[in-house]
């Protein structure tokens, strides 16, 4: 399963068409693949995902068009890390391919950095509400540079030249769920018996994605109600 996250209406229609996908509410799908148009900027792309995440906690793809500093119209990237230019905070997906590249988000369009859109840091942070930083996946099409004004009659050619990343991901995160089913079995029940913060539930899955790598038996979790105790056993756990 794979959730798509568009800000454009036009962003969204080649992909619907490819996939088949047919409206139900303000969600399209197929049965593999739920797509919402979240409308421009970071505020409503981060409600409109959270929305999207609360029905469907699937990895989830922000696709859409970017501009750019120093990059041709029609080149793509994955996206290795995030700068909000209103707040400088700094977001790090952990899912990327080559060619990657850094984004800038912006909430008007001026200034252009090497990538920058208007949705990315608010894709991400309601994302990271609900998903590891490994599910959260940014693709970026370049379609204006300071010189070429973007044109709305390129954009869906320029998605559709694009859309094998989708099958790339459907694949990817199909082998990798058949991985973690059992892991997140795990990470439920020692949720149910301590409480872990986001940051000590990733630490948590890492660690047991590698005792299933190396066959080490996985750990037996017991009730713990200190942060301390926590802590301490999330540290036992780290033997390499």
């Amino acid at each position: 399963m794979l959730n798509i996250v568009t800000a454009l209406n036009i962003e969204a229609k080649p992909i619907i068409k490819k996939f088949k996908l047919k409206s139900i509410g303000s969600i399209f799908t197929n049965g593999n693949i739920n797509l919402t148009v979240t409308g421009q900027g970071k505020i409503k792309s981060a409600i409109n995902t959270a929305l999207l995440l609360s029905k469907h906690r699937y990895p989830t793809l922000n696709i859409g068009i970017a501009g750019s500093s120093n990059h041709n119209i029609g080149d793509a990237f994955f996206i290795h890390k995030i700068t909000d230019c209103d707040s400088g905070l700094e977001y790090y997906p952990d899912f990327f391919k080559s060619p990657s590249e850094e984004l800038n988000t912006v909430s008007k369009t001026a200034k252009y950095f090497p990538l920058t859109d208007m949705e990315g840091s608010g894709f991400f942070e309601a994302c990271y509400k609900f998903l590891t930083v490994d599910e959260i996946v940014l693709y970026k099409i370049v379609s204006d540079t300071p010189e070429i004004k973007p044109d709305k009659k390129l954009i869906p050619s320029l998605v559709e030249k694009n859309l094998l990343v989708i099958d790339i991901l459907l694949e990817t995160f199909s082998k990798k769920e058949s991985f973690f089913n059992e892991i997140d079995e795990l990470i439920n029940e020692a949720k149910q018996k301590m409480k872990l913060t986001k940051t000590q539930e990733n630490q948590l899955k890492q660690t047991l994605a590698l005792y299933k790598i190396k066959s080490i038996p996985f750990p037996q979790f017991k009730k713990l109600n200190k942060k301390e105790e926590v802590k301490e056993f999330l540290n036992s756990l780290n033997i390499f």
